[in-house]
């Protein structure tokens, strides 16, 4: 009877959790990304009573006699089936016709460096993602949506599919099994596409407000090194060509934009003539602008007259003359753009200006055993020893699944099934609750015995 009360116990415990599982299936139907749950019971261990013996030629064997000692949570089980989507009418809302996850990054400050790794990397189903009030593309838990960059003018059309040059946006692979850990995504695997636009369309806008472009012909003839002879140029189908081997027309296709802004506002190089030389000032077209003569306004003399002026007249002075030269202040960003569009493959398209720009890609990640990754709240989920390493892939490989813009996944909770099980759980923790009781009188009964 004391047995019967400890399974009796252990079968309330059981079924309790059993419920909290049902009742957070519940309380989620309508968190968008939401995986439901299930929980499965094991028994115990059990006292043998009687031992099995074999059979013997002048008497019969035994089969064994064992009381159990209740029930257990055997697992939580979670449900990674696809489900259904709903259609919000919003760009940046995103769901996947398939089995990946996106990538969101967070990082321990907001202020990013290219040496600070992200302190964490989740995978999530939920795409309700936004700009932020500086460009990011960001999720939930202010974290960063993870992707792929372009550089210059984004990516290039060639036929049924792009080009892209990804080698400063490339996810780090350590140890070339073509998986990622937390620590292997930094931040240059966010999308900003604030400083995408500019990228793309050439335009920039300098310490003083004023906008400027490169003559990325100029570079690529007398500085092609700034991006390295031993520069491999990524394309978008995962092939790769040394830099070397491209024209100086590819070239100008693939310069990487970051470097070669690096080289040429190094507080070394900025008070450079020649590298000064290489900016104009340009509209926010990326249209150069040009004198009373019809010559390009070098940005070289104007911003070394700003920059020498030592008093606030003199200041006042050059800015007036850059002004007066058509100079402009002002920046192009993602606001500017009179159109947006993500996608199937997981390219973000903008439009301006009558031109269509790819700016980025979005990244997905795939598991060896999805079912096995941990809950990490906001509706995301974390890497482990048992869902394996993430595999980074584009949106469209098998496995993936593609990216259907301005819809979000629906949560994969079945109601129905959730109100029977919820019924059975009721019944199995109330015929638990009986044995409890029932024990307890037939202990009443033994007790009274000595009266």
């Amino acid at each position: 009877m004391i047995r019967s009360l400890y399974s009796g116990v252990s079968g309330l415990t059981t079924h309790q959790s059993r419920m909290d599982v049902i009742g957070n299936n519940i309380a989620n139907v309508n968190t968008y990304g939401f995986k439901a749950s299930r929980t499965t019971f094991r028994d115990i261990y059990y006292q043998t009573s009687i031992s099995a013996t074999s059979g013997q030629a002048t008497y019969a064997g035994n089969n064994p006699a064992e009381v159990g000692y209740g029930v257990q949570l055997g697992s939580i089980d979670k449900d990674m089936s696809q489900s259904n989507g709903q259609s919000t009418n919003k760009i940046w809302d995103m769901m996947i016709n398939g089995d990946g996850f996106f990538m969101t990054a967070k990082f321990d400050s907001m202020n990013l460096s290219s040496s600070k790794p992200a302190s964490s990397v989740t995978f999530t189903r939920m795409g309700n993602f936004g700009i932020d009030s500086v460009g990011n593309l960001v999720a939930g838990g202010n974290t960063f949506v993870v992707g792929s960059r372009n550089s210059l003018k984004g990516l290039l059309s060639t036929g049924d599919y792009s080009n892209s040059y990804l080698s400063q946006v490339e996810i780090k692979d350590l140890n070339g099994d073509n998986a990622v850990s937390s620590n292997d995504v930094t931040y240059k695997n966010t999308i900003n596409l604030n400083d995408l636009v500019q990228a793309a369309f050439n335009v920039f806008t300098d310490e003083y407000g004023y906008m400027y472009g490169y003559d990325w012909n100029a570079i690529v003839a007398a500085e092609g090194d700034l991006t390295g002879n031993d520069h491999v140029v990524y394309d978008f189908d995962g092939t790769s060509t040394e830099w070397d081997a491209l024209t100086a027309d590819e070239k100008m296709q693939y310069i990487d934009v970051q470097q070669t802004l690096k080289n040429l506002n190094d507080p070394a190089n900025v008070d450079d003539v020649v590298a000064a030389n290489y900016r104009y000032y340009c509209d926010k077209n990326g249209e150069e602008i040009l004198d009373s003569t019809g010559a390009r306004i070098g940005y070289a003399t104007l911003y070394a007259a700003i920059k020498a002026a030592t008093t606030p007249d003199d200041k006042d002075a050059a800015i007036a003359a850059a002004n007066s030269d058509g100079a402009i202040i002002g920046k192009l960003s993602y606001a500017d753009m009179t159109s947006a569009n993500v996608s199937a493959d997981g390219t973000i398209q903008v439009g301006y200006n009558g031109e269509l720009k790819y700016l980025a890609r979005i990244e997905l990640a795939v598991f060896d055993n999805p079912d096995g990754l941990s809950q990490d709240g906001n509706t995301s989920f974390a890497d482990n020893a048992s869902s394996g390493m993430a595999k980074i892939k584009k949106p469209g490989e098998p496995g993936a699944g593609e990216v259907k813009s301005k819809y979000l996944e629906m949560a994969n909770v079945n109601l129905a099934n959730e109100f029977s099980d919820m019924i059975v759980t009721q019944r199995g923790f109330q015929a638990n609750a009986r044995i409890i009781t029932t024990s307890d009188s037939m202990l009443e009964e033994l007790v009274n015995l000595k009266r």
